[in-house]
């Protein structure tokens, strides 16, 4: 699976509009930012479709992993050229096992955690918060959107410093 994903989730109070453009982002932010929320929405539309009050929109096939810690092997096994949700509080993320099944992968992952995946070769650019807009929670939509948390356009590639100081003595680098 290649190329940029759009996808909209919403309900009468809110909404989501992000796209997915690498085979791995990541959502980060506070408690109570919308995450959780975001992920709970597209497992309800998964179980109950329309009838959960839940509209969602996408090119692709969307999937929330919300199995057992130890049956992920195969449930990922089973699923092809789809965008597969993994809220934060599952550890095999940070595996080595996780980290050679999704570079395997044909599918696309949405990783939502506040810890760094070292073993997940991620781009910094797929790195996002969620935004939230509106200033009522009831009387008005809530309209959540993606922001990356690091920019490449703030530092021009001319910009850039030759030279790196590092001041932990044991660090291993002897200058």
């Amino acid at each position: 699976m290649k190329g940029r994903h759009h996808i909209v989730v919403e309900t009468r109070r809110l909404k989501y509009e992000f796209d997915i453009k690498r085979n791995i982002t990541i959502i980060q932010g506070d408690s109570a930012s919308g995450k959780t929320t975001l992920v709970s929405l597209l497992r309800e539309y998964g179980m109950r479709g329309e009838s959960s009050g839940v509209s969602f929109v996408s090119d692709v096939r969307c999937e929330v992993y919300y199995g057992a810690a130890d049956s992920w092997e195969r449930y990922f096994e089973s699923i092809h050229n789809s965008i597969i949700f993994i809220d934060e509080g599952y550890g095999f993320i940070f595996s080595k096992d996780f980290a050679d099944t999704v570079s395997g992968s044909d599918n696309y992952f949405v990783l939502i955690t506040r810890k760094p995946l070292r073993r997940l070769p991620y781009s910094v650019n797929e790195i996002y918060g969620i935004r939230t807009t509106g200033r009522f929670h009831f009387p008005e939509k809530i309209y959540h959107e993606f922001y990356p948390l690091f920019e490449s356009d703030r530092y021009p590639a001319e910009k850039k410093n030759p030279i790196v100081l590092v001041e932990d003595e044991k660090s291993g680098y002897q200058f």
